[in-house]
């Protein structure tokens, strides 16, 4: 009798969970799923002046095989792991340096991390147009300062993307790195330097490896974006270094407009974008699974 009543009650419990997560199944299905097919179905048609024809073909993924693309996607893919990196670099002694502050300056450095994400973001894509231009703020300053004699030329250029790049995506990486070094015990670096360790084998010992788990996540919101950012490459980059991103809308808007290459090449970067994530998801299981023995 107490068997069948388990059942009973696994069955309304799976019952009530199908049930509570139906919107979302809805949601993703419509707004997710159902565009994806309609990409899928596009990046095989044969392309129009304005539109598709409806007659398959193979061609955009032809180019795509065939090396036309494969520069603008290494590129895309060094910009997006030069730009993480240096979230890396850039974003654990911020977030280390906020982990260990006292309540109150601990709460300030938060508000200022996020202060960014309340003014829009082609606002502050411009505001760094003009502070990188030929006759921008930057410029005078150096020039004021007498440490150059005449204005440098980044605006335009992959270091001004690099630049900019890292300017947006940088909260991205010090949140998550903050939320789990917040949770450290911090005791156990006085108890590895009690045993002769120094600050630096502590921190390679102890710190790194209790951090992994901020460091995957923030990997993960600052290069999946940032592989396929059209908007900054776009405002502050040149076009002879053209992003995948780039190259998806201007097939897109461009007229004669080519809607299967700019669906198989989301398709494509879509497809990278897995991978990537299933050798990140990889390295990070082995090394948990390598920390438990």
């Amino acid at each position: 009798m107490s068997t069948s009543r388990h059942v009973i009650a696994e069955k309304k419990r799976n019952r009530s969970s199908w049930l509570l997560s139906l919107p979302t199944v809805i949601w993703l299905t419509i707004f997710f799923l159902i565009p994806y097919l309609v990409v899928i179905i596009y990046s095989f048609l044969t392309p129009d002046t304005y539109d598709v024809k409806f007659e398959v073909s193979f061609d955009a993924y032809r180019q795509i095989i065939s090396g036309g693309y494969l520069k603008s996607f290494f590129q895309s893919f060094k910009l997006a792991s030069i730009t993480t990196l240096l979230c890396i670099l850039l974003g654990f002694p911020v977030a280390y340096y906020i982990a260990r502050a006292n309540e109150k300056l601990k709460n300030i450095l938060l508000i200022f991390i996020i202060i960014p994400f309340w003014t829009n973001l082609i606002i502050r894509i411009f505001s760094w147009r003009i502070f990188l231009s030929y006759s921008g703020v930057m410029n005078q300053m150096l020039m004021g300062a007498g440490l150059i004699s005449q204005p440098l030329e980044i605006l335009r250029t992959n270091t001004a993307v690099v630049l900019v790049m890292v300017y947006v995506y940088l909260p991205y990486m010090i949140l998550p790195l903050y939320s789990v070094l917040e949770k450290l015990d911090f005791t156990l670096l006085q108890a590895a330097m009690d045993l002769g360790a120094n600050e630096v084998k502590s921190f390679f010992k102890i710190t790194l490896p209790l951090s992994v788990e901020g460091i995957f996540a923030g990997t993960l919101l600052v290069f999946i974006p940032a592989l396929g950012a059209y908007l900054i490459p776009q405002l502050v980059g040149n076009q002879k270094s053209l992003y995948v991103g780039q190259i998806i809308t201007y097939k897109i808007k461009n007229i004669p407009r080519n809607w299967p290459m700019a669906s198989a090449l989301s398709l494509t970067l879509l497809l990278l974008v897995a991978l990537m994530l299933l050798i990140m998801y990889g390295m990070y299981r082995y090394h948990k699974n390598r920390r438990k023995y």
